[in-house]
């Protein structure tokens, strides 16, 4: 997979390498996605390969998502960004909802 940045430099991402970029913590790119668990305006919960991502912002919402190639593109204000475990994210989930 290749990415052309802003100053028209191509970078060649191997399959299966998760990578996000962020801009002006303001658009962000992520690779190798799986899934999206759950989103809203304020969070999303993305199954990537390297665990659950945690996104936390203000105004996020999807730009492009390409399930075939596992990307995904966000807007919004990024506050901030945590990775889990696999299982343990889905846990983490379940727990905030039934405590």
């Amino acid at each position: 997979m290749q990415f052309q940045t802003e100053s028209n430099s191509t970078y060649t991402i191997p399959s299966g390498d998760h990578v996000v970029t962020m801009r002006n913590r303001k658009r962000m790119d992520l690779t190798s996605v799986k899934s999206i668990d759950r989103f809203d305006q304020e969070e999303f919960l993305v199954r990537t390969s390297q665990g659950v991502l945690q996104i936390r912002g203000e105004e996020l919402r999807i730009v492009h998502l390409d399930v075939d190639k596992g990307l995904l593109t966000l807007e919004g204000t990024v506050s901030t960004l945590q990775y889990d475990e696999e299982d343990s994210g889905s846990r983490n989930f379940l727990h905030k909802l039934f405590g």
